[in-house]
């Protein structure tokens, strides 16, 4: 007869219990923190622009598993950026049952522009060179005439028809902060790089997009924000941004409120909603 005895039931329901009960509370924790991150959104919001609509939050999602995010969304928000495109895509079938508009933030090579389109991205923030946007506008028309199911419009869950000519938003990413560190184009090379993608078929500039200078105080970190603003309210003067070109994708979640008053309309929030990263 063996001395071995045979698992109690109830011990090993209990074991079972505790990766459950620490993911519930990890959800609580991630909406709690979202809604705080939501009504300071607002309260910034109405300050700056007498809206507290005016600003979106974007859930930075960098390293995020699907589950996490699944979370959020749950709570209501949609907007979500992914610095990787191999992070898109891995996640893209695991979201796809929830309604989310996925943004790529992070910098897009020209070998992965159809892995980002078949992701169904519908905002590419992160150009910053007239050869990534070409081949953007291109691999859209071959998708399309493909009847590619993936490929979706501005409007999220919207499929191209191949007679659609169907757009996708993008934004200028400029480097305001001028760190040799950092992608974007000038803020002087903006004009010329604004007319160039203006002109491509499939492509619709939202606006732009910039990463803040890494600073420890407000007067380090406004500077870049302010600069953004400006370039973007001459470029609309000048007709250079379409109309309709008005977002401001700036700040993080150490310097959104800053951000939101130097006039975002996009704030791109991750380890405050999410903790931070592993």
């Amino acid at each position: 007869m063996s001395d071995q005895t045979a698992p109690d039931a109830s011990s090993a329901a209990t074991q079972g219990a505790v990766p459950q009960e620490a993911a519930r509370d990890d959800a609580r924790t991630i909406r709690e923190r979202l809604a705080q991150v939501t009504e300071n959104v607002r309260t910034a919001s109405e300050s700056a622009h007498d809206d507290p609509e005016a600003v979106r939050v974007m859930l930075a999602t960098k390293t995020q598993p699907a589950a996490r995010i699944r979370v959020a969304l749950q709570a209501g928000h949609t907007l979500i950026g992914e610095n990787r495109v191999q992070e898109l895509q891995a996640k893209a079938p695991e979201l796809a049952d929830i309604p989310h508009e996925p943004h790529l933030i992070g910098p897009l090579q020209r070998n992965k522009v159809n892995h980002t389109l078949r992701a169904g991205a519908v905002c590419v923030q992160s150009i910053d060179s007239l050869a990534v946007a070409q081949k953007l506008s291109d691999r859209i028309a071959a998708l399309a005439a493909e009847g590619h199911e993936a490929l979706v419009t501005e409007a999220p869950g919207t499929l191209h028809a191949a007679a659609d000519a169907p757009l996708l938003g993008v934004l200028l990413q400029v480097n305001t902060s001028r760190e040799d560190s950092k992608f974007g184009v000038t803020p002087d090379a903006a004009e010329e790089l604004a007319e160039q993608v203006r002109e491509l078929p499939h492509l619709r500039i939202r606006g732009l997009m910039t990463i803040g200078f890494p600073g420890t105080s407000d007067e380090e970190i406004r500077p870049s924000y302010a600069e953004l603003r400006e370039l973007s309210a001459r470029l609309r003067e000048t007709g250079v941004l379409p109309e309709g070109a008005t977002d401001l994708s700036m700040g993080m979640s150490a310097d959104y409120a800053l951000a939101i008053e130097e006039g975002a309309t996009i704030v791109r929030v991750g380890s405050t909603i999410f903790g931070a990263r592993g």
